[in-house]
């Protein structure tokens, strides 16, 4: 699907990230600092989020106890025009999460509440934390 609001085809970013989200072995702010660093290389402008993720079927539920998890902190990133990234919201709320680019909609909610760039790191730590070779991933204008 290509957005005009953004200067890239957004199932080509879908297909060019997911095989990280495949591979890398972490959780949400690890992949979200793996994606960061990719857009970066390749030029691409977005910011980091973070804040909670948010079930708000289960949240308005009253079957639901007060002991379940209905909301996590998360992290994110955000293309503008109401775009994000996340590849990591169903490891917390489960395959009805959306997952990969994407404007959220329905019963899942993004609750911002700090956005910020991270402070490179190199590629050698990033390889050791993911388990994936990052240096190797191929430019994002080489997808077709």
């Amino acid at each position: 699907m290509y957005d005009e609001s953004l200067p890239f085809d957004i199932e080509q970013l879908q297909r060019w990230l997911e095989p990280l989200a495949d591979s890398a072995n972490v959780e949400c702010d690890g992949m979200t600092r793996l994606v960061a660093h990719l857009l970066r290389r390749n030029g691409i402008e977005h910011v980091v989020a973070v804040g909670l993720l948010a079930d708000s079927k289960r949240m308005n539920d009253p079957a639901v106890s007060l002991d379940e998890e209905c909301a996590v902190t998360h992290c994110w990133i955000e293309l503008g025009f109401s775009y994000i990234v996340d590849f990591r919201a169903r490891m917390w709320m489960g395959a009805e999460a959306q997952h990969g680019v994407f404007i959220p909609a329905g019963r899942f909610e993004y609750l911002t509440k700090d956005r910020f760039q991270f402070e490179p790191v190199s590629e050698s730590v990033l390889e050791l934390m993911a388990g994936v070779r990052v240096r190797d991933w191929i430019p994002f204008q080489a997808i077709a």
